[in-house]
């Protein structure tokens, strides 16, 4: 469950359910970092469900300005990720496209100059998805930046994804190759956008790894709402690019224990455990107090 988090200093703040008494807290430390090396990929919903948001059943000229939401939100996604890739570029596909919805159509390695130009339209031909298939998209990127030491995907869409389950069982499956070093790090965030994103699937693809033998090892999704998103810096927030923090910090719970104490370095994402039913936290760091609610 992500929780509201209570200081500018923080990403995600996350509890996990309860497990012999004890439950997990992940409190990520906000940081906007560019990273050597990192691969950036765009996925854009190009189903048919998306016709409206791209405005694809409407003349050009009598389109009126910021009728074409996506192109407002592909653009800007663009624009912002290619600060933080190691070579300016981004990758941007449409996904869930064709018959059943599972082809995918490349737009090319794209830079901030080229993206300013680039014709957010939906896929080529009208090909609009009859289904909405995440798989053929993730494998896409998984084989396009295989040696990649850094992975981000921002995979964008408005509906129900038809292969959940073989998504959570791909993401399974490279879990072990990211912590034994066979393949680079890698974060792919859901971006949800319009009314009828199925937010259970989101926050069942964010969770996938609890009670498995990864929890607390691996973590590769992160699920985000359009609607809930008051900047784009927040794509980033559950992102752990590994960097530990000078200082030190002191992080008690609500009867005043001391739960976890970092000294001398602080990682950006702290892992904690906590007994059930903590209502807060006080975290002491960077020279400041800050009251954490966990509920």
């Amino acid at each position: 469950m992500i929780i509201e988090k209570a200081s500018p200093l923080f990403g995600d703040v996350t509890v996990y359910p309860s497990k012999e008494g004890q439950q997990r807290v992940e409190i990520y430390i906000r940081l906007q970092n560019k990273v050597e090396g990192m691969q950036i990929g765009i996925a854009i919903d190009g189903s048919s469900s998306m016709q409206s948001m791209f405005a694809a059943q409407t003349p050009k000229l009598f389109r009126r300005p910021g009728d074409n939401v996506m192109e407002t939100i592909v653009r800007g996604l663009c624009k912002y990720a290619c600060d933080y890739s190691g070579d300016g570029t981004v990758l941007p596909i449409y996904w869930a496209i064709g018959a059943g919805g599972k082809e995918i159509e490349s737009l090319g390695k794209l830079d901030v100059t080229t993206v300013e130009t680039m014709p957010v339209e939906g896929p080529s031909n009208g090909r609009w998805g009859t289904g909405t298939l995440l798989l053929p998209a993730l494998d896409y990127f998984l084989a396009e930046f295989a040696n990649a030491p850094w992975v981000v995907l921002l995979l964008i869409t408005d509906g129900v994804i038809g292969d959940i389950d073989a998504v959570i069982a791909r993401s399974i499956a490279i879990a072990p190759e990211i912590l034994e070093g066979k393949r680079g790090k890698c974060k792919f965030v859901l971006v949800g956008v319009g009314e009828e994103v199925n937010e259970d699937q989101i926050e069942k693809i964010d969770n996938m790894f609890y009670s498995t033998p990864f929890e607390g090892k691996v973590d590769l999704w992160d699920g985000k709402l359009a609607a809930t998103m008051s900047e784009l810096q927040e794509i980033w927030d559950e992102v752990d690019f590994g960097i530990r923090l000078p200082g030190n910090a002191h992080i008690f719970d609500d009867k005043g224990q001391e739960v976890v104490s970092y000294l001398d370095e602080i990682p950006q994402c702290m892992s904690f455990l906590v007994p059930e039913g903590t209502a807060y936290l006080r975290l002491e760091m960077a020279g400041v107090s800050i009251i954490q609610p966990l509920c």
